[in-house]
């Protein structure tokens, strides 16, 4: 899974491709499911329900188009942050599939050891968030996002993502950067997530 930077470029990025009419909705459906781990890495009964998740990846996949038909009755009036909701879960699913295959080979080859995996990502990610902040995110997409209307969705109450989307405007801009340039990570990587994200919005009725 990517960091929640990567998660509101794509956002930005496809904001106009998806027909968004309200862009702060739009985004803080984006970052939605994350907002359980508001308070720590939360337990896998909450986050996992949060991102509709299968350990199967095409079972997942299966799962947000299910979740597509029944969240149009839930957010029949937000289909905005329905569809950063499904975007979301869908860049987690494309960015595990097609990203990080790449990242951890490359952590792999430059001796990192299996069990030092997840904390070299996250130092990467951070080092890419550092690298992709920019008038996108601070004068376009914080604005919108802080002024957003949480809605409950899955396991993630309208507190948490209130809280959640506070955090992602202050806090975590202030203390998830690296200070250097990313290694690995690039932009292409969000390009072809976003590509795989696409075709699966286009077989969507939403």
């Amino acid at each position: 899974m990517p960091s929640a930077i990567v998660h509101l470029k794509a956002a930005y990025d496809m904001a106009e491709k998806l027909n968004i009419q309200d862009q702060g909705q739009f985004y803080l459906g984006a970052v939605s499911p994350d907002a359980v781990n508001i308070d720590g890495f939360a337990d896998q009964s909450v986050r996992y329900p949060a991102h509709i998740r299968s350990l199967d990846y095409e079972q997942w996949k299966r799962n947000v188009r299910d979740f597509c038909k029944l969240g149009k009755s839930l957010c029949k009036d937000d289909t905005d942050f329905l569809k950063g909701f499904l975007l979301h879960v869908f860049t987690d699913i494309y960015w595990d599939e097609l990203a990080q295959p790449v990242l951890f080979a490359a952590l792999r080859a430059n001796g990192a050891a299996e069990e030092q995996l997840r904390e070299l990502k996250w130092q990467e990610l951070y080092r890419f968030n550092n690298s992709l902040q920019g008038d996108w995110l601070y004068k376009e997409v914080l604005p919108k996002l802080r002024a957003a209307k949480p809605i409950p969705v899955t396991t993630v109450t309208e507190e948490l993502l209130k809280r959640y989307a506070e955090h992602l405007c202050t806090d975590y801009m202030n203390k998830k950067a690296i200070d250097e340039p990313p290694r690995i990570c690039n932009v292409k990587m969000i390009s072809d997530v976003e590509t795989a994200c696409y075709e699966e919005f286009e077989n969507l009725n939403i």
